[in-house]
Formats: C-alpha cells, structure tokens, sequence
C-alpha cells in the first residue's frame, strides 16, 4: 500500500477524534467514533485460518437543513495467515434522519495489498427504530472491482436492546460477484457499553461466510472495542447509535474481496 494512502486513513482517523473534542465541549451535534477489532478466521477447503488487527474511524456532521446529514468512514484491517494483505477502505454518506429512522445513500472504496485488487461501491440503506428495543436495517447496491468482479449486494440487520446499554443483533449479508462466486454472511454480534458516562463498549461477534462454486466456508471470531463521540446529548448506547454513525449501512466488506 503507498505511503499517500496510509497518510490519507490515518489523517481521516485523526480528524474523526481532534474534531470530536471541541464539540463535545460547545455541544454541536457531531457524532464520532473510534474502533479497534481483531478476528480469527478459519476456511475449510486448504484456504487456512488467518489474524487479522483493525482499526477504524466515523464523524457524522448535521448539515443546516433539519434532519440532513453526512458521514465520513474510514478503516484499516491487515490480514495475516498463509500470506499478509492490507485493506483500506474509505466510505462517504449522506443520509436523512427522523424519529422513526434514517435513510440515505454512500459510496465507497476498498483496496487490497498483494494483488488483490480494489473496489468502488455504491447503494443505499435504511433503519427503522421500531420502539425503545430493535431497529431494522435494510441496504443494497452494486460495485465495481478489479478483475472483471462487478456485482451487487444486499443485507438484511435486527438489533435488539435487551437494556439501553447492551445490544444484540443478527443479520445476512448476500454478495454477487459476476462470473465468479456468491456469497452469503450470517452475522451475530453482542455489545455492551461500560460506562455512559465514558462511553467506552466492548463487543463480540461470530460470521460464516459461504463462497459458491468451489470456494471456502469461512468462520469468524470477532472481538473489539469502541470509543463513541456524541455531542447531541445522547448518552446510552441505543441512543448513541441511533443518533450516531450509520455504520451497518455503510459498510461493504464481504470476505470476497479480501481472503
């Protein structure tokens, strides 16, 4: 990976947490966060298991418009197992925010080290906040990649609030990738925010990948942390994600790409 894209992640990263401060502090509705991941991944078929260390980063802005809004996100993630990639991804949002919900479109890129290739994506996404205790999310789109690999995907998510404080949610991703494969993602996760007062979480989370036409059955063991940034008042974890970064909507990751 060239030296201009590690300096471009690492400045987004450090914009996401120097602008989170003085906001916090005039209480402007800006909205960060700030996530460190590590998952083991084993594939069947002679693929073998892989590390793989992330770091990611998110800053939401209000626009002057009432409930109009944009996200910036970006990450980092180095895969090491029989081989050592790097993915970097950076991904823009905009999207409408209302009691009920949000809605709203992004556009991404992804780019592998060691030949494997990059990706432009681009769709929409939606969350319904169906009372105090689950929100339902929906997205879907297309993308672009190296290799003849266009396609497009869809997901499905359900979060549930077992306390304001600690979520669990389940979910499927689905991904076509044109004369090539599908593939399938069954994803659980659990979070729980330690402290609204230092709103610091920890989360865990399990994923089996599926690849058609020959390719690997992958499983995942995820573990993290985040730290959130909210400045609109919101301070359990239900409201911070809610009133925060869109990141289930935003995101493009399928195991495709990268393994």
């Amino acid at each position: 990976m060239s030296k201009l894209n590690s300096t471009l992640i690492a400045s987004l990263l450090a914009s996401a947490a120097f602008a989170a401060s003085p906001a916090l502090a005039d209480g402007t509705d800006f909205s960060g966060l700030l996530g460190g991941d590590y998952a083991h991944l084993s594939a069947d078929h002679g693929f073998g298991d892989a590390n793989v260390w992330g770091v990611t980063g998110s800053g939401v802005v209000n626009f002057g418009t009432p409930g109009l809004a944009a996200e910036g996100d970006a990450g980092y993630q180095n895969f090491s197992g029989n081989g050592s990639s790097n993915l970097w991804n950076v991904d823009g949002s905009l999207f409408w925010r209302m009691p009920e919900g949000r809605i709203g479109g992004v556009i991404g890129y992804d780019s592998a080290s060691n030949g494997g290739g990059h990706t432009t994506n681009y769709g929409g996404f939606g969350e319904w906040f169906a009372g105090s205790s689950f929100t339902l999310g929906a997205k879907g789109g297309g993308f672009n990649a190296s290799f003849h690999s266009d396609g497009y995907y869809a997901g499905g998510n359900l979060t549930g609030y077992v306390i304001p404080d600690f979520a669990l949610s389940g979910g499927i991703d689905y991904t076509h990738f044109n004369h090539f494969t599908n593939e399938t993602d069954w994803n659980l996760r659990a979070e729980y925010l330690l402290s609204e007062r230092v709103p610091v979480s920890i989360w865990g989370g399990y994923t089996n990948s599926n690849l058609s036409n020959g390719g690997p059955d992958i499983n995942a063991f995820l573990v993290g942390v985040n730290l959130y940034f909210n400045g609109n008042g919101g301070t359990s974890l239900v409201d911070r994600q809610r009133d925060g970064a869109a990141r289930w909507g935003t995101s493009f990751a399928p195991i495709g790409i990268t393994f």
